[in-house]
């Protein structure tokens, strides 16, 4: 056999393996003995983006939980306090292990537009894993400011509109 063609069968070899090994996942790492390799798949990021002229309190509530009845992730021990609000132009990121997010929301963000007056949003959205998003994925809650007056959440997930 001539080199070129060892070299060729080599590299077939070692891109099969790669693939074999990224389509089986965590479960063929574990076999293999790298049980320990993070390849960026246990983590959940949300994204808080304040795309208004005022600070916003984003009322971010995340719960370990698959939750069928929306409304149930927003209790007291499920809150996630974010101090202090977000700024106008603000993005925080925040990193969940997948294990302690199975549901997220925002109770009705409040659009601070003094220290008198507050607006609360015209939505609660809420988001489930498998439902909506994976392990590994980026969740944003955009908190928008109308002209006119409206204001509302959007959510989306890697970029992909979920809901308003």
């Amino acid at each position: 056999m001539s080199r070129q063609r060892r070299r060729a069968r080599m590299l077939g070899v070692l891109m099969a393996s790669t693939i074999l090994v990224g389509v089986s996942g965590a479960s063929c790492l574990d076999f293999l003995g790298f049980s320990g390799l993070d390849l960026g798949f246990s983590t959940v990021d949300i994204e808080l983006v304040n795309m208004t002229d005022y600070p916003v309190d984003p009322g971010l509530y995340v719960d370990p939980d698959e939750l069928f009845f929306a409304t149930s992730v927003f209790t007291e021990e499920n809150y996630v306090p974010v101090e202090p609000p977000l700024a106008s132009g603000e993005i925080v990121t925040l990193t969940f292990d997948c294990d302690d997010i199975g549901t997220a929301g925002t109770d009705y963000a409040w659009l601070l537009v003094s220290s008198l007056e507050s607006v609360e949003s015209d939505n609660a959205p809420t988001v489930r894993e498998e439902d909506d998003f994976e392990c590994g994925d980026v969740i944003s809650f955009i908190f928008i400011d109308e002209v006119g007056g409206d204001f509302f959440t959007r959510v989306e997930v890697n970029g992909r509109f979920v809901e308003d």
